[in-house]
């Protein structure tokens, strides 16, 4: 690993199954780096009393939430998944949120000096509007195949519902034309995190 006393932002994206997650962990666990991940952030804005919840229960009614008056997340899916108008509106309800979120807290990790990384994680790089505060771009990409394999395996995802998912993000050639560097996570974590090393 190179050293280096600027704290790097370094967005990290990719499609659904693409391994995206254990990238990040890997920044984390392996060299330090502070993880900012946006689905999480937008989840938690979505609890009880969050800052999304309010909007999107008014806008998309009252059958999105269970017993407990929370949002429930599967309902919210079925709700937007097939429909894109749906889903861009959810979208303005949690995104200007959190990247206002992700940017105080890149703003604070840097004058604080404990994070020699700054990694944000999203699916959604155009919403995250990466390119405007990322150093450098990072795309983790693996085969379709693999990527489909390891959704049945870990989320029960069948065939229909994964190219539902896959409508609704970047392609591949998307992720490429805004990435500054691609990470090809078809094997081993090991392999990943070679990858990784070499370009920090």
């Amino acid at each position: 690993m190179k050293q280096n006393k600027e704290v790097k932002v370094i967005g990290l994206t990719g499609g659904i199954g693409s391994g995206k997650s254990e990238a990040a962990r890997i920044l984390v666990e392996a060299y330090g780096a502070l993880l900012l991940n946006t689905d999480r952030i937008a989840h938690d804005f979505m609890e009880k009393g969050g800052i999304s919840y309010e909007l999107i229960v008014e806008y998309f009614g009252k059958g999105i939430l269970d017993a407990e008056g929370k949002i429930d997340r599967g309902k919210l899916g079925r709700e937007v998944y097939q429909n894109p108008a749906k889903l861009k509106v959810l979208n303005s309800f949690t995104h200007p949120p959190v990247m206002e979120y992700v940017r105080n807290k890149i703003k604070e990790a840097k004058e604080g000096g404990s994070y020699p990384f700054i990694c944000v994680e999203t699916a959604l790089p155009r919403e995250a509007a990466l390119d405007d505060f990322c150093d450098e771009i990072w795309y983790v990409n693996a085969e379709k195949e693999v990527r489909k394999e390891r959704l049945q395996n870990s989320r029960n995802f069948n065939s229909d519902k994964f190219e539902q998912v896959l409508k609704n993000q970047f392609s591949e050639e998307e992720y490429k034309k805004i990435s500054t560097h691609i990470l090809t996570n078809n094997d081993t974590l090991e392999n990943l995190k070679d990858q990784i090393d070499k370009l920090l």
